[in-house]
């Protein structure tokens, strides 16, 4: 159990990070995102966090109760990483583009999803830990 409670843990604390960044600065958010995906080295260590995280959650979450969503939310962020790492620049540029278009609003209310996602995620480790 303790492994549960490290893993995932660690992974709400970053989802609540960055849905908090999200929510109070989108523009640095949005700006941060692309310099990363712009830079071949940051795009490979982001895409290899998206997996290592998402394969834990996919595995470190069957014990809890709610563990069909965790594993469906780990699932697609392996797949996420692995399509970040599988697809050409020039498309990969594009998908920034387009997501950098989207009105501010949008990224606080992705941030405002991160961040319930990230609380739900801790709260239910805590509680499979009592």
């Amino acid at each position: 159990m303790i492994q549960t409670l490290l893993v995932g843990g660690l992974i709400s604390v970053v989802w609540v990070g960055i849905g908090v960044a999200m929510i109070a600065l989108p523009a640095w958010w949005q700006e941060r995102l692309r310099r990363t995906l712009a830079d071949p080295l940051g795009c490979l260590l982001m895409a290899q966090g998206m997996i290592l995280g998402g394969l834990l959650l996919f595995l470190g979450t069957a014990a809890l109760r709610g563990a069909w969503l965790w594993t469906v939310l780990g699932a697609l962020t392996a797949v996420k990483g692995l399509v970040l790492l599988s697809i050409a620049a020039p498309l990969r540029d594009r998908w920034v583009e387009c997501w950098g278009r989207s009105p501010a609003w949008l990224h606080r209310l992705a941030g405002v999803l991160l961040l319930a996602l990230g609380t739900l995620l801790a709260v239910e480790i805590v509680q499979g830990a009592l």
